[in-house]
């Protein structure tokens, strides 16, 4: 009795191991497949991070050419301003 647990043993064992063989390989070729699909992924993420990144400098870059273009037109808007008011007063003192 305790020889032919023995073997009934002995051949779980040798099934079990023979099946993780025959499984193994597939197995194996799961993982790789997760690994290379993990890895495309990161570098979407990191292409799609690189696209938002330019595109918000590109946002920055654009924002601050119009606050520079708005402040040289205000600028020259406050000159012309000036240069009527004076024009105005010198003619107002000539008419006096």
């Amino acid at each position: 009795m305790a020889e032919e647990k023995s073997q009934q043993t002995t051949g779980f064992i040798e099934i079990f191991l023979s099946k993780l063989k025959e499984q193994s390989f597939i197995i194996v070729l799961m993982i790789l497949g997760l690994y290379f699909q993990n890895e495309s992924f990161n570098q979407r993420i990191d292409s799609h991070k690189a696209t938002i990144e330019k595109q918000q400098q590109y946002i920055d870059k654009l924002i601050a050419d119009e606050r520079n273009r708005l402040m040289e037109r205000e600028k020259y808007l406050i000159e012309q301003r000036d240069k009527y008011v004076v024009e105005v007063l010198e003619e107002l003192r000539n008419k006096k």
